[in-house]
């Protein structure tokens, strides 16, 4: 299994001595694999493949899609979420211009300007291991310079891939498997009146809020009223269904 070692390793080897225009290319390409790493170990496990969600027209197909699913799943963060899409658009500007860009352009500074990784979150680049028994030296953090766009960039990059490792590793670990089907026709109803009875219980609690302004209360105290109605409707509709069945059932 690939390790997150060395996926930044291998983009260190893509990126000494790259351009600047496939430096950030390669950057937002390693980022886009990782994503999709992160999305398939969410996913629900079966027969089907997930291909056809980023290849071609998918869904998912694109570096935002993916940004943006992750996000909204709650399996990124939202410092992850605001850097990646800054990288993309540093990307999008390198893969869609077709004069002159570097790192050193106003436009693309502009944006590094964006990235902010705090020195707690930088990591070394190589950490020392331990020779003969002899306790090695500690190793050496580096953050980058802001006036190293480039620099910025790359440093954002790597970090993004330690933390979407251990997002794909965490993702992993949760068994997601898709919802038994429903067996007959009130078991849908069923779960939205709980959903409402949990939903009367909390406005329940609100109303004894001693914090609560009177015209605050009074609201409270109105939606409960209605939620509560609602409860009536949908528990009548539920046992006419269920009758209706049955009754059916008496016929045959």
């Amino acid at each position: 299994m690939t390790t997150s070692v060395d996926q930044i390793e291998a983009l260190h080897k893509e990126l000494d001595g790259a351009s600047d225009r496939a430096a950030a290319i390669v950057a937002g390409a390693f980022l886009d694999e990782l994503l999709q790493d992160l999305l398939c170990a969410f996913f629900i496990k079966g027969t089907s493949s997930n291909k056809k969600l980023f290849e071609g027209t998918g869904v998912l197909a694109t570096f935002s899609a993916k940004i943006e699913m992750s996000f909204r799943l709650g399996l990124i963060s939202e410092c992850e979420h605001r850097t990646l899409t800054t990288i993309r658009v540093i990307r999008n500007d390198f893969a869609h211009f077709v004069g002159e860009l570097s790192f050193a352009s106003q436009s693309v500074q502009a944006r590094c300007r964006n990235i902010e990784i705090p020195l707690a979150m930088v990591a070394p680049h190589d950490v020392p291991l331990s020779q003969n028994g002899k306790v090695p030296a500690l190793p050496r953090i580096e953050k980058a310079s802001s006036d190293n766009p480039r620099a910025v960039f790359q440093e954002a990059v790597i970090s993004l891939m330690d933390c979407l490792s251990a997002r794909v590793a965490s993702a992993g670990e949760i068994q997601r498997k898709s919802p038994a089907c429903f067996n007959a026709a009130h078991e849908p109803g069923l779960v939205r009146v709980n959903r409402m009875k949990n939903l009367s219980k909390q406005l329940e609690q609100l109303a004894q809020n001693k914090k609560l302004s009177a015209e605050e209360r009074k609201s409270v105290t109105e939606n409960l009223k209605k939620n509560e109605l609602l409860v009536g409707v949908q528990e009548f509709c539920l046992q006419q269904i269920t009758r209706a069945h049955k009754d059916l059932r008496d016929q045959s």
